[in-house]
């Protein structure tokens, strides 16, 4: 294999050596998700080591020294001091005026053992175009840069502010790009009961599967919702009974052609309905 830096795909590495899944797992629990396949398939072609290591709020010399006995060579210049050089800032960030920026600080919910995912795309949703949203949290959220990357997010950034706090800065489009096809946007729907209630009214009993994925083990819930998606005939929709809102499966279906409506009921109880536009 050819020599690595922070820049070099997760994926390229299990590519070369199969055995650096538990090696870069061992380096911090958020990057434990690369051992479930489902997850590994959606995280490791778009993560590089240098965003894997502020996602696990690890550093870059942390996975040089897991990875030189697998038989992986790193550039000379890949360092310590490097890694603590800090981008920076873009220009639409430099000149942003702080009220332009909404601070929305997660930890809490995370804490709680709770999914703030609801409330970011609430919270993206009602940001003025050409406005920010900063995610403040404890490790960086890739997958949800990327989930938002397919909504109206024009430019991202990511602020280290030390290894247990990251801003990320989310750029709002200035204006709506016409497509024929549906906007990301409106592919994906966070309903009330009502709301939620006439959209599933719209399919009959028969052109409707029903699933409950609430007590299967991650990834399971992803795998049967996937493989149920793979087989629903046209013109049908899914309808799921989940316990959270699934970050990964909404950004793998992002750039599919699929309708997703969401009803966050209460703690543990989700509604989805998915189907083909």
């Amino acid at each position: 294999m050819e020599m690595i830096t922070p820049k070099t795909k997760i994926s390229e590495l299990i590519k070369y050596n199969s055995k650096s899944v538990d090696a870069i797992a061992s380096l911090a629990k958020p990057l434990e998700k690369l051992k479930n396949p489902i997850l590994r398939k959606i995280m490791a072609s778009r993560v590089t080591i240098g965003e894997a290591a502020k996602m696990g709020g690890t550093t870059v010399e942390e996975f040089k020294r897991v990875l030189l006995p697998l038989g992986f060579t790193f550039e000379e210049e890949v360092s310590t001091k490097e890694e603590k050089v800090s981008e920076a800032k873009p220009t639409w960030l430099q000149k942003a005026n702080k009220a332009d920026i909404d601070f929305y600080d997660v930890r809490p919910i995370i804490d709680n053992g709770a999914d703030p995912l609801k409330e970011i795309l609430g919270r993206f949703k009602t940001t003025e175009p050409g406005k920010i949203l900063c995610i403040i949290n404890n490790f960086v959220p890739t997958p949800l840069i990327h989930l938002l990357k397919q909504e109206k997010a024009e430019a991202t950034f990511v602020e280290t502010i030390s290894d247990k706090e990251f801003n990320t800065y989310f750029l709002k489009k200035e204006k709506e790009e016409k497509h024929s096809t549906a906007t990301a946007d409106e592919k994906l729907q966070m309903d009330d009961v009502e709301s939620f209630t006439a959209i599933c009214n719209q399919f009959t009993k028969e052109q409707t599967k029903e699933i409950d994925v609430r007590e299967l083990e991650m990834p399971g819930p992803m795998e049967m919702i996937l493989s149920e998606l793979q087989n629903l005939p046209a013109g049908n929709a899914l309808y799921i009974n989940h316990k959270r809102v699934p970050v990964y499966l909404l950004e793998e279906l992002a750039d599919k052609n699929y309708e997703i409506h969401i009803n966050n009921r209460e703690e543990g109880n989700v509604k989805m309905l998915i189907f083909k536009k």
